[in-house]
């Protein structure tokens, strides 16, 4: 008899529960025809109160979070569109072009966090998009300054694309604002093997060794300025100590003046005037004035 009783409870829930889910998706092609109508703030209301409701799977919930998006966006609330389309996402929604509208929208908004996460779970929902999505990522680490997550981005790419300059320029610039800046200068140095005026390499292999040339003409200046009756042979080994900085300078101008040349860094103007005024070139150092 109990057992006829639980028999009986099982199918009054299943068939309950089957009512509840009909009319789920009822209500929810009621909320995309009156959106079909341009009736969005209807839709938007029945997404809300289906969405309130719990009574449907995480797809079906899904599919409710991305209408609501559409509509919150067509009535141009869009942080509320950004948290639909991102509900939706997280419940995995099946539509490939939920995932492109958060994605834009993010964008748009300027939402890093959201723009990042869209990404990520594009890649995973659908694995062939994994070369655009990964370009995309590592464009936004490069933006956004995320060194670390450049690095591995970086390196994902240069393994299907080991000669793209730009992925080993991220891959430079992400070491070198890590502290690792040998190796930084290494990825650079490959650049200009593969493009020899490719603008941010020069700049910042002339800037590293402009840099360590800067470092030994302070270092010489302040061991002399501390002598306090420096004679001729103090004054002799200042000379010799700064000759080893007007090197590096000299070395470094090729880059920067190519760099600068690109026209993509201007204030590597000041840069070379002060290059060449270290290096007693007046002359030289008159058009960067």
């Amino acid at each position: 008899m109990l057992y006829k009783l639980l028999l009986i409870l099982y199918f009054a829930l299943v068939m309950i529960s089957s009512i509840q889910a009909q009319d789920f998706d009822d209500k929810l092609t009621d909320a995309k025809i009156a959106m079909m109508d341009g009736k969005y703030e209807t839709g938007l209301n029945i997404c809300k109160e289906l969405i309130s409701s719990g009574n449907a799977d995480s797809t079906k919930l899904a599919e409710a979070y991305a209408s609501a998006g559409m509509a919150s966006e067509a009535l141009k609330n869009l942080p509320d569109a950004l948290h639909y389309y991102s509900k939706a996402v997280e419940f995995q929604v099946p539509q490939f072009d939920i995932y492109d509208k958060l994605i834009s929208l993010s964008k748009k908004e300027q939402n890093d966090s959201i723009y990042e996460f869209a990404l990520l779970e594009k890649m995973k929902a659908f694995p062939d998009y994994e070369d655009p999505v990964t370009k995309n990522l590592a464009n936004h680490y490069a933006k956004t300054e995320q060194y670390s997550k450049l690095v591995k981005t970086s390196d994902k790419l240069l393994g299907w694309y080991p000669d793209e300059t730009k992925y080993l320029f991220f891959k430079a610039v992400a070491l070198q604002n890590l502290g690792q800046v040998d190796e930084a200068q290494d990825y650079y140095r490959k650049i200009l093997e593969l493009d020899p005026d490719h603008p941010g390499a020069n700049m910042s292999v002339g800037l590293m060794i402009y840099n360590k040339g800067s470092e030994i003409f302070t270092a010489r200046k302040n061991e002399y300025e501390a002598i306090a009756k420096p004679d001729r042979v103090d004054y002799a080994t200042y000379n010799r100590g700064i000759e080893e900085g007007k090197k590096l300078y000299r070395e470094a101008a090729p880059y920067l003046i190519k760099a600068y040349e690109s026209g993509s860094y201007p204030s590597l103007k000041r840069v070379l005037f002060n290059l060449y005024v270290l290096l007693e070139e007046k002359e030289k150092a008159e058009p960067y004035r």
